[in-house]
């Protein structure tokens, strides 16, 4: 596995999440949590820059992109003790990385986020347990 991987997403001239992953269907590259906390009042910005984390994260891992393995990539707000609602919270909690069957990684993977009107960008780090 590398140290790191990242990627970039265009949206510029999209206007749906759909958009974002055709040919391949929306609900196999997000996971239902992911859909849930995207769904209304999110911007494609939102969703653009979780499917960039999903691709950096398959790039650190070295696995081939598909609908699979997006879909076994879930990135959502890391839980925290500042916020009772952290599931339903807008105030930007760092993303957190869980992998999914069959992916798998031996340290633990930190992923940063962020876009400008058109582009969503991210990387994906990983380092051994006790340096984190």
């Amino acid at each position: 596995m590398s140290s790191w991987g990242s990627a970039v997403v265009a949206f510029r001239g999209l206007s749906a999440p759909e958009e974002l992953v055709a040919p391949m269907a929306l609900d196999s590259v997000y996971t239902r949590a992911e859909r849930l906390r995207s769904g209304e009042g999110r911007t494609l910005q939102h969703w653009a820059g979780r499917l960039a984390a999903k691709h950096a994260v398959l790039r650190l891992l070295g696995v081939p992109v598909s609908a699979e393995s997006l879909g076994g990539v879930e990135v959502l707000p890391r839980p925290s003790a500042m916020c009772a609602r952290s599931a339903a919270c807008l105030h930007g909690h760092p993303p957190e990385v869980r992998l999914r069957s069959p992916l798998s990684a031996d340290r633990p993977i930190r992923v940063s986020v962020s876009h400008t009107a058109d582009l969503a960008v991210a990387v994906a780090l990983s380092q051994p347990e006790d340096e984190t």
